[in-house]
């Protein structure tokens, strides 16, 4: 792909060491390296220079946002124990050799060297958890993205997924964790220093604001590379040999004026210069309350009179991101972000000192200290960023890109409030500390018509075929009739027993001595071949970590017996956390290490019900829990020459994944066409 032409014309810079990027289906793919590393595998366009309101947008699917570049504990030889101990599995010769001559052997080589690599501890390679790289670089081909340029970065988070940082100054701030397997919509936006980031997703993405409007989620008001080059670069694909290609569905490079005007997206922003004091209805963009003692504005930016001093504004819509940039002199004082704010007796604020920092919740005008800092302060003769992310539930708040008191705080206190505003504390004319550039933005503006990609793929089923509570007698599922059915359920696959307990469930005939055997589906009929969207709701065996209980239960999508679909629950000791996994069989064959899963922190845990929804249409698939989009994926990303698997049965898995159910009960099932 390297140098040849994109749709608009521009020429396709970068690198591609192995030859792993390709376009198929309408999208670029980034297939996974066989030696992980920055520098080896990316797509860059330009050189641009630097330019208020430059934009680069992007659309893409991560491989998987947790990814990593780590040694595996396994031998060659004991992966492919392993790999024959699959569900179902032939022995490991027989599997390896249906593997070599089967339908997939295109390729069979590279993957099996890619796979042996994969293992080895000797390669010299240190541990790699930032996978993903994209924003605006200082080269085509950036050694270390995340100390080069204005950029995003996907960060590894091991059981939350993916950490989202965003690069301010030579800081890498972390915006949020727990971001899913989703297509994500990116947007840089340059200014004359720094940039402003954005991010979008489907409806209901944890840390993300939904199509068509986009999240403010970081400023970099540092960095002043002057030549730049727009680009996204891969540094690793999968863990320990699962892997799954990157997509990405758009790339747009544009200057656009309305991202260029002062302050962008802003619903309030100062600079905070000029002369004389800042009075009740001074500025229109709106206008200030003074709420405690005065506050002056110099050619330098704001400070204040001898004594605290509060100003706010109210823009009429909560802020989601409050930064201001703070100069300090010989012996810095004290200044600070203030926001959702009612008035002068209650108001949240992060105060900065050169002691410490401080977050501060003000109730009836009694000062509450939520948390403190003592590692990270003002420094000396310096200028200082101060940032505030407020969304999702989550207050961050940041000095320099760092993330200060090592934790979001999770409070709902004032959360409808929408003032916001600046404190400066003691003395700062003496001190010679100043605040200017304050800018305030919501939690969600609209991206602009010229950079808004197509969303991702999105349909629910609208007609109810087959609900069932699972009410009625004891008996076993597969003489089960749902209410309102007229044929009953059916062991599709496997052995092994799930029995309706006779009050409202059914349960999965297995315990921590004797753990369900292998995989097994249960199924009915379906008559829509194109399309079904599933939704079970389950309990997972046990009541808390440490007492050996699994749950792999799940939904099925059934071809035929070599051909199907399979999505379930991976909850087990010994790893802290949870995943949903996805396997799949084509042509008479399962490649495991084919499987994708994302990880979803403690949305799963040990007696207590979750819903899992998955709409399919034999290519396409969507993942939620409890309404939340965790995974939205495509069997073509896997195997781009498949034709889209026809569904004529659909049901309950209860799957194999590095062990075994232990007694989940299965709560309802619902499908829908």
């Amino acid at each position: 792909m390297i140098g040849t032409r994109a749709s608009g014309g521009a020429t396709r810079l970068g690198t591609d060491v192995e030859r792993q990027i390709a376009i198929s289906r309408g999208a670029l793919r980034f297939q996974p390296l066989t030696r992980p590393g920055w520098g080896r595998q990316g797509i860059a366009y330009g050189p641009f220079r630097r330019e208020n309101g430059l934009v680069f947008a992007v659309s893409i699917t991560n491989g998987h946002n947790t990814s990593q570049g780590t040694p595996n504990p396994d031998s060659f030889i004991k992966r492919i124990y392993r790999w024959g101990k699959g569900p179902n599995a032939d022995p490991w010769p027989a599997r390896a050799l249906a593997w070599a001559l089967g339908p997939r052997k295109k390729g069979t080589l590279r993957r099996i060297l890619w796979w042996m690599r994969s293992t080895s501890r000797t390669f010299g390679m240190p541990d790699l958890n930032e996978n993903l790289a994209l924003g605006w670089f200082t080269t085509k081909a950036p050694a270390d993205p995340p100390k080069d340029g204005c950029g995003f970065i996907m960060h590894a988070a091991e059981g939350e997924n993916g950490e989202l940082w965003a690069r301010v100054g030579n800081r890498c701030l972390s915006a949020f964790r727990r971001l899913m397997n989703l297509q994500v919509q990116y947007v840089v936006v340059l200014r004359e220093r720094g940039a402003v980031y954005y991010a979008a997703a489907s409806q209901g993405a944890h840390g993300m604001a939904a199509f068509p409007m986009m999240r403010p989620v970081a400023i970099d008001p540092f960095n002043d590379d002057e030549i730049l080059y727009p680009g996204i670069h891969q540094s690793a694909l999968g863990q320990i040999g699962f892997r799954v290609d990157t997509r990405v569905h758009g790339v747009r490079i544009l200057q656009l004026p309305e991202l260029a005007s002062p302050f962008g997206t802003a619903h309030a922003g100062d600079p905070l210069t000029g002369n004389g004091p800042i009075e009740d209805g001074d500025h229109p963009n709106p206008e200030w309350h003074i709420l405690k003692g005065s506050i002056i504005r110099t050619g330098s930016g704001a400070v204040n009179g001898a004594s605290d001093a509060l100003a706010i504004a109210d823009p009429g819509a909560i802020s989601g991101l409050v930064h201001a940039m703070i100069d300090t002199g010989d012996a810095p004082t004290a200044a600070g972000l203030a926001w959702r704010v009612v008035d002068r007796d209650n108001y949240w604020l992060c105060r900065v000192s050169s002691d410490d920092c401080k977050l501060v919740r003000v109730t009836a005008g009694v000062e509450t200290v939520v948390a403190s800092d003592a590692r990270h302060r003002l420094g000396a003769n310096a200028e200082h960023s101060l940032q505030i992310l407020d969304s999702h539930g989550q207050i961050g708040c940041y000095l320099n890109g760092d993330h200060l008191f090592d934790a979001w705080i999770e409070d709902d206190h004032l959360e409808g409030a929408t003032g916001v505003g600046l404190w400066l504390g003691g003395n700062p004319v003496a001190a010679g500390l100043r605040m200017r550039e304050f800018e305030a933005h919501p939690r969600a503006v609209p991206i602009p018509e010229a950079i808004r990609f197509d969303p991702p793929w999105s349909r629910f089923g609208g007609q109810t075929v087959y609900e069932d509570d699972f009410a009625g007698a004891q008996e076993n599922l597969a003489e089960h009739v749902p209410q309102g059915g007229s044929v009953s359920w059916e062991r599709t696959l496997g052995i092994g027993s799930v029995e309706l307990d006779g009050h409202s469930g059914a349960k999965v005939q297995a315990t921590v001595e004797e753990p369900f055997p292998n995989r097994a589906f249960y199924t009915l009929p379906w008559s829509d071949p194109d399309f079904a969207d599933l939704e079970v709701a389950v309990t997972p065996p046990g009541t808390c970590r440490g007492q050996q209980h699994r749950c792999r239960v799940g939904l099925a999508f059934w071809q035929d017996k070599d051909n199907y679909l399979s999505i379930s629950t991976w909850l087990d000791d010994i790893y802290g956390g949870a995943s949903m996994s996805v396997f799949t069989k084509r042509w008479g064959f399962e490649e495991l290490y084919d499987a994708v899963w994302t990880n979803v922190a403690d949305k799963i845990v040990w007696g207590k019900e979750f819903r899992l929804r998955v709409a399919f249409d034999g290519d396409h698939f969507n993942i939620y829990i409890d309404d939340e989009p965790i995974m939205q994926r495509a069997l073509t990303d896997l195997y781009p020459d498949d034709p889209p698997l026809r569904i004529t049965r659909v049901g309950i898995a209860i799957n194999w994944e590095w062990g075994t159910d232990t007694g989940s009960t299965i709560n309802r099932f619902t499908a829908r066409r």
